[in-house]
């Protein structure tokens, strides 16, 4: 049985398949989960994103799913959530949290890291890429 709240890494049949669902939808058909802004009140006109990717660019990003490169998986208690590695150059990545196993479908977070993906997923599980 998987722990809750352990990365699990996703198999390229894993990425394939949640690219194809993100594929089937548009950015609007997401929810943005309260968690991605600051505010404690998800409607509040300051909604300050919680690490600093607007909307805008979140939404530009999404579209940008050939960037996929890898992924990992955490379970909770609704199902899981699901964080996408977009690879934006060689030492940036942005890691998107998405939750699929719920109705409506919704965004998490998104946050950028100043490191290479392949060698940040190479030290965390000790993987040949």
């Amino acid at each position: 049985m998987e722990n809750d709240g352990e990365n699990i890494l996703l198999t390229e049949e894993d990425i394939v398949r949640i690219k194809k669902i993100l594929n089937e939808k548009k950015f609007e058909d997401f929810k943005i989960h309260k968690h991605y802004f600051r505010s404690k009140f998800g409607d509040s006109i300051m909604n300050i994103p919680r690490h600093e990717i607007g909307l805008q660019e979140l939404k530009d990003i999404y579209d940008r799913k050939y960037q996929i490169k890898r992924g990992f998986k955490r379970k909770t208690n609704i199902g899981y959530l699901y964080t996408l590695c977009y690879d934006e150059s060689k030492n940036v990545f942005v890691k998107v949290g998405y939750i699929l196993d719920e109705e409506p479908q919704k965004i998490f977070s998104a946050m950028r890291i100043f490191r290479n993906l392949d060698g940040a997923v190479k030290r965390k599980y000790a993987l040949s890429i």
